[in-house]
């Protein structure tokens, strides 16, 4: 699995950004290998039956029921663990028969077809390779990323789709392609995009957690500067502040085994205090910072990285530091905070729930809160802006029916935004997507969850158990790679955040309602400091001396930082380091990286 890969969670529901205007989703005589297809309008009923008339696609005023008459088949191929199944089908129910399955069939016309379903993301990416290699038929529309899609770009197997986005897809969804181009190198050639992004929301900033019983035990104040921070490290580790009478706390939880930069417990806050260079070693493509001259430079041996090998140093020579924090990943990491050992981590909003949740089982009285990140000398604050894209969907230059995708594409991405007079939006999906799987009708209220306690019969429950199915995860990655809307959940939380027993009027505020109240004042740190994000301006495929010299790359960075933090090698021995990344392949990676920089800004 990719390192991006890590990063991706069930996707948020987003909320309405606009009036849309009408567009036509089908076309007679769509191009780049869409065939000539017909649709009907169907009349609206609860069921989505009715009499239909056959009508030249896209003259149709109520998009939202039109049907593909005759049917059209899409193959696809999933990527299916059996994890997050669960919690989309009845029990009866399959990856290729289900509610989903048939919805797309009788309301839409559209028949999908799967070509293959694996277990393991490996396993995907190995089946990509052989009908590469083999020249066998792909899938019509499937997820893509790294390798393969570079492999299948390059053979020209996928279709451009600069024309077809112009033409199907939803305005708000050309506004995103346009406000985030930058985040499609991966999938440009020649000047063409050739795969759909799906974007994260971008909701999970770093913010800083800190034991609050520890402050108040010990009489502080949350640290707002950098210095500050480094005397609650200091009292954290000396000064007792569990109050058991052993020396057996630190200050700070870090994972040091993946560097500055991961997914949990991150450093990131540290580097931004220090530099506005972006600091990454563990992966090659992360962080190409841009300089003043507009080019750009791996901001791993750039000579500020030596402001913050410094403090790392000093502190994990003083003890703040977990001393085995160079041979743990996040998971293990965040052992250290929910046991009890460590006062303070940094990561994403939903930290406070878990990991950091766990603390109360071995102290009822542990209390880790949201802090604004501190600033450091200088005045600089910030985080890394974590990579906005979470694969992409691409299609085979052979497929004839990218309009009936998009018409389905235009539905999901009409339900994300729930806004009022939108054509594509379907009215059956008003209160939620599928009746009888996430969410029920009782006493004409709509119930989403808790159905016991909300006084629904057990006979109405999704699930036996009372569980809620939640039929996004089917409806939004069946034909590839669906995307969240990044940012669309900021008016949702400021709501809940005034206002924690409000209405939700949308499945995104809904979502958003469910947070526990650490998460949702966590994500409400972040929205409301602002502050610099770093970001990585390289977004392009892996280049040819990133697959030979990667791996050498990036072990020679990883140990070399923890070498001077640890301080077996003074922080001189950075100069060399970095005199050897450069020999090493890595001032051919820059002049790679900045190759691709100056055709593609």
């Amino acid at each position: 699995m990719s390192r991006y890969a890590k990063f991706a969670r069930v996707l948020t529901l987003s909320v309405a950004i606009g009036l849309l205007p009408t567009l036509a989703a089908c076309s007679s005589d769509s191009d780049e290998g869409a065939s000539t297809s017909k649709t009907s309008t169907t009349s609206q009923s609860d069921t989505g039956t009715g009499t239909t008339t056959s009508t030249d696609s896209g003259n149709s005023g109520e998009l939202w029921n039109q049907k593909f008459d005759p049917p059209v088949t899409i193959t696809t191929a999933i990527m299916d663990d059996g994890t997050s199944r669960g919690n989309a089908f009845k029990p009866g129910e399959s990856m290729e028969d289900n509610a989903n399955i048939r919805w797309m069939k009788d309301n839409m016309g559209i028949n999908v077809k799967f070509d293959f379903i694996v277990t393991k993301p490996e396993d995907y990416d190995t089946k990509l390779r052989l009908l590469l290699s083999s020249g066998g038929k792909l899938p019509d529309a499937f997820a893509a990323s790294n390798d393969p899609l570079q492999s299948l770009l390059s053979a020209n197997k996928l279709m451009p789709l600069d024309e077809a986005i112009e033409k199907y897809a939803h305005p708000e969804y050309k506004k995103l392609l346009e406000k985030y181009s930058y985040a499609l190198g991966e999938v440009k050639k020649d000047g063409k995009i050739y795969g759909l992004p799906a974007f994260f929301m971008g909701d999970e900033g770093t913010v800083m957690w800190i034991r609050k019983d520890w402050l108040d035990n010990l009489g502080l104040q949350p640290p707002k500067t950098l210095d500050d921070f480094e005397n609650v490290l200091k009292a954290f580790t000396e000064n007792d502040p569990d109050k058991n009478g052993k020396n057996d706390t630190i200050g700070l939880a870090v994972p040091l085994k993946e560097g500055p930069w991961t997914w949990m417990g991150q450093t990131d806050a540290i580097v931004s205090a220090l530099t506005d260079q972006m600091i990454n070693t563990y992966d090659v493509r992360l962080f190409w910072n841009k300089g003043a001259d507009g080019k750009l430079s791996y901001g791993a041996i750039h000579p500020d990285a030596k402001l913050y090998l410094e403090k790392m140093r000093d502190w994990m020579s003083k003890g703040y530091l977990d001393k085995e924090a160079g041979i743990k990943d996040p998971s293990k990491s965040s052992e250290l905070a929910a046991s009890g050992k460590a006062g303070i981590m940094f990561g994403p909003f939903w930290m406070g729930e878990w990991p950091l949740g766990d603390a109360t089982k071995n102290d009822p009285k542990a209390d880790f809160e949201p802090y604004p990140l501190p600033t450091g000398p200088t005045g600089l604050v910030g985080r890394a802006e974590k990579p906005l894209t979470q694969g992409f969907t691409v299609f085979s230059k052979d497929f004839q029916h990218i309009d009936a995708w998009f018409a389905y594409f235009n539905k999901i991405f009409a339900k994300k935004l729930e806004q009022a007079g939108d054509p594509y939006f379907d009215p059956r999906w008003k209160d939620g997507y599928l009746e009888g799987y996430d969410y029920v009708k009782y006493n004409g209220k709509v119930v989403k969850g808790n159905y016991e306690a909300a006084g629904v019969p057990a006979e109405q429950w999704p699930l036996k158990d009372g569980g809620t199915l939640d039929i996004r995860y089917m409806m939004t990655n069946i034909l590839g790679n669906f995307t969240s809307i990044p940012g669309s959940n900021v008016d949702a939380v400021k709501k809940f955040l005034a206002d924690p027993n409000a209405e939700a009027t949308s499945s995104l505020e809904f979502d958003v309602s469910q947070m526990k109240k650490r998460q949702l004042d966590a994500a409400g740190v972040r929205i409301n400091q602002q502050v610099n994000e770093g970001k990585n301006y390289f977004t392009g495929p892996m280049t040819a001396t990133m697959k030979s010299k990667g791996e050498l790359l990036k072990k020679l960075a990883t140990e070399s930082y923890l070498k001077i933090i640890y301080g077996e090698k003074p922080i001189e021995y950075f100069d060399q380091f970095v005199k050897q990344w450069l020999d090493n392949g890595g001032q051919k990676i820059t002049d790679e990286v900045n190759e691709w920089y100056a055709k593609n800004q």
